[in-house]
């Protein structure tokens, strides 16, 4: 039975090398014993995101080697607290659970989230500086609506790297070091990413 289990959502279009980092990383940091990669169906603030089908093939692909890394698919079509917190809990009971989050966006709109009080009841956060100095996060966590269970900040590798950037990489037919191989090898067969979203 997993203690201690760390929680990565996100559209993971595609997952590259800074999501596997991060994952890394905060499993020695924080003393995980597992960390599930949750793809959003349907994210909030974004159009034209990928089929599911390939995100979570791309998603399979680059966990394999990393038996500590594991993915989990939910029904709800997008996160919530009070929709995804329960599922959670009923698929790891008893479990101490982290989110991870980056510093960038979902630390800074962690303050207006629904029900955000009772997401910092339930879970510690582990977030990924991303070039954000210690101050900028401080500063972001005092206007939380409460004291997170527990607090991890991690000076995280390959923070340079986003989906967008690669998306982009791929539509204009070049190479991007952020790529992971095995997506790579997906990404060709199946043609993704040859026009071009931003979002």
């Amino acid at each position: 039975m997993d203690k201690r289990v760390g929680i990565l959502a996100g559209s993971f279009d595609p997952v590259h090398k800074g999501h596997i980092a991060f994952a890394l990383q905060a499993l020695k940091e924080a003393n995980l014993d597992t960390i599930y990669f949750l793809p959003e169906p349907k994210p909030r603030r974004k159009t034209g995101v990928t089929h599911i089908s390939h995100r979570v093939a791309m998603l399979e692909r680059a966990l394999k080697p990393h038996s500590a890394l594991k993915f989990l698919e939910l029904p709800d079509k997008e996160f919530s607290v009070a929709k995804t917190m329960p599922r959670l809990k009923q698929n790891l009971p008893d479990a101490e659970m982290f989110l991870l989050i980056g510093a960038d966006r979902e630390l800074e709109r962690l303050p207006t989230w629904p029900l955000a009080e009772q997401l910092l009841q339930n879970f510690g956060l582990i977030i990924a500086a991303r070039g954000h100095d210690d101050e900028k996060i401080k500063a972001i966590i005092k206007v939380l609506p409460k004291s997170p269970r527990a607090l991890y900040i991690l000076k995280t590798p390959e923070s340079e790297v986003s989906s967008e950037k690669i998306r982009k990489a791929v539509a204009k037919g070049r190479k991007h070091t952020g790529m992971l191989s095995s997506t790579r090898a997906y990404i060709d067969k199946n043609w993704l990413y040859q026009t071009l979203h931003t979002s």
